[in-house]
């Protein structure tokens, strides 16, 4: 059925499993509440590798998962203390979690095991289930932040906060103590300083009492590249667009980050690169 609980279509279904083996770094598990995603990043690679056709453009649909807390109490009782990916091909706090609380209920389950917990979002609902994170055995919260300049942002991911509203998450989550990461992934730099860009993305990281980033540079698909000239083609936007494309792509991201290491300008940050 298609229900009416968001703008979007949102067709809520059923799975027999919640937990799948997952082939991402430090995650043995990974559960998605749901699958689609009404974000809409224009980056995104997810319909390239998922090779997902529901007959509307990406980021217009989102299947919701409605039994998989039910689902994740079977599955759970199998993976000890191993590191659940929470989500790894979609967001768990789309819109609608507002309405269906379908990760606050998967958040409950964890809670009551003895798994660890990496929890990736852009959204800063994440704060409503600080009460329940907090509880978790050994957990980690990364919220992606892609750039600070709100005209890039637009451009590129117009259905989600604000930088500076993902920074003031990332601040309340280090304030109650839940262990945080910056993923810059992909980062997006507009290519006048690179390194000032990112430096300034460091400072703003580090003054939410966040000691981590992780950065991983733009990797367009053809769905992407496809979706943004559809987008911006012959449009004011068309010169800024191409301009973030291009210095995007084209960081050399592990020298960059070597450079700011050895220049030990943040000694109490840790930072890792995404290299493929």
């Amino acid at each position: 059925m298609i229900s009416s609980v968001s703008n979007g279509s949102v067709k809520l279904t059923s799975c027999s499993r919640a937990l799948s083996k997952s082939g991402l770094l430090d995650v043995d598990y990974a559960l998605n509440p749901y699958f689609g995603c009404a974000h809409g990043c224009l980056y995104c690679y997810a319909p390239d590798v998922l090779r997902c056709e529901r007959g509307l453009e990406w980021g217009d649909w989102v299947e919701a998962r409605v039994n998989i807390s039910r689902m994740l109490k079977k599955d759970i009782r199998e993976v000890g203390n191993s590191v659940i990916g929470l989500s790894t091909v979609t967001d768990p706090y789309q819109p609608v979690e507002k309405q269906l609380g379908l990760t606050r209920a998967c958040l409950t389950v964890i809670s009551e095991s003895s798994a660890s917990l990496m929890l990736m979002t852009k959204s800063p609902l994440v704060l409503r289930d600080k009460d329940i994170i907090g509880r978790l055995r050994n957990a980690e919260v990364c919220i992606t932040i892609t750039t600070l300049d709100d005209r890039i942002s637009s451009l590129f991911e117009s259905k989600v906060a604000a930088p500076k509203e993902r920074l003031a998450a990332l601040r309340e989550l280090s304030d109650a103590g839940i262990r945080t990461d910056a993923m810059a992934s992909p980062l997006l730099v507009s290519g006048n300083d690179p390194r000032l860009e990112v430096e300034q993305l460091i400072e703003a990281v580090a003054e939410t009492g966040c000691r981590s980033v992780t950065f991983d540079r733009l990797r367009l698909r053809e769905t992407g590249r496809h979706r943004l000239k559809k987008r911006y083609s012959g449009t004011p936007d068309e010169e800024m667009v191409g301009a973030v494309l291009r210095s995007s792509e084209r960081i050399d991201l592990a020298r960059l980050i070597e450079e700011i290491i050895e220049s030990k300008k943040y000694p109490k940050m840790r930072f890792q690169v995404f290299e493929q």
